[in-house]
């Protein structure tokens, strides 16, 4: 029988093995051969270390870009660790790192309102908040982030503060925005396109009577292209006057890095 330090050695091995997988810069598919034997490895421990036994699962799943799976696993470490604040924060990075940003959003919102003026854990709220669309939203954030921290203002904050107030003016709300958020990443999601990244940037410096949102994706500017169109055209009918024109979605070509990294302690 292993005892406890040795497991907690072989354990601790594993997630800096995943944290260098996590890292690099190589396609994550040449590591799947050996994140399904971590995997394995990991899963005869659960009896003994479930919480960091699911949290490693729920790590190696998101390199392996199983969202379902990553769910199930951070649940059931969540449950089997009382819904540890370090479990949590390593299911939001692991939701935004595969594009799930309502989903993260929520967790960081959680996570906030237990430590209030924390200003990593207000840095991930805003950025996810964001990257759902909830420009709005994202603004009083800000607001709370230059309250707490003067001296060091956001990046981009005033241009976001003027999209708001854009989209104020025509009548465009947060909900309004994430249903225009759900319906593009449902569209990309149905064409089986990877969004790996979306941010919103404010006013184009040249044209500032629209908002940019740009999307990191592992395909061609024409999707983006095309998912405007479609964009256009549901708008039309079910969507505020005006929305698929204040809001444009970008491609930007460019390495693909989630709005939150930290994989924490376990």
């Amino acid at each position: 029988m292993m005892s406890d330090q040795s497991r907690d050695e072989l354990l601790d091995g594993i997630l800096a093995r995943l944290q260098g997988i996590w890292a690099s810069p190589m396609e994550l598919h040449r590591f799947e051969f050996e994140l399904r034997r971590l995997e394995r490895v990991i899963g005869e421990h659960r009896r003994h270390e479930p919480v960091r036994a699911f949290y490693l699962l729920g790590l190696a799943a998101t390199l392996l870009e199983d969202a379902n799976r990553m769910r199930a696993h951070f649940k059931n470490a969540l449950w089997h660790s009382g819904n540890d604040p370090d479990v949590r924060h390593g299911y939001g990075a692991c939701l935004a790192r595969l594009g799930q940003f309502f989903e993260a959003r929520e967790q960081y919102r959680i996570l906030y309102e237990e430590n209030p003026g924390d200003l990593n854990l207000l840095a991930e709220l805003i950025m996810t908040t964001l990257a759902t669309g909830r420009i709005q939203e994202g603004v009083r954030w800000m607001g709370e982030w230059s309250r707490l921290n003067p001296t060091r203002p956001m990046e981009e904050a005033e241009s976001i503060a003027k999209s708001s107030a854009l989209l104020e003016r025509f009548g465009v709300s947060d909900d309004d925005m994430e249903r225009l958020q759900r319906l593009a990443m449902g569209i990309l999601e149905r064409e089986r396109k990877e969004i790996k990244t979306i941010n919103f940037i404010g006013f184009p410096e040249d044209d500032p009577s629209w908002i940019q949102a740009d999307l990191v994706l592992d395909d061609s500017e024409e999707v983006v292209e095309a998912l405007n169109h479609k964009l256009a055209d549901v708008c039309k009918i079910s969507a505020p006057p005006r929305l698929a024109e204040l809001v444009v979605f970008n491609y930007t070509n460019g390495e693909a890095k989630s709005n939150a990294t930290d994989m924490n302690r376990r």
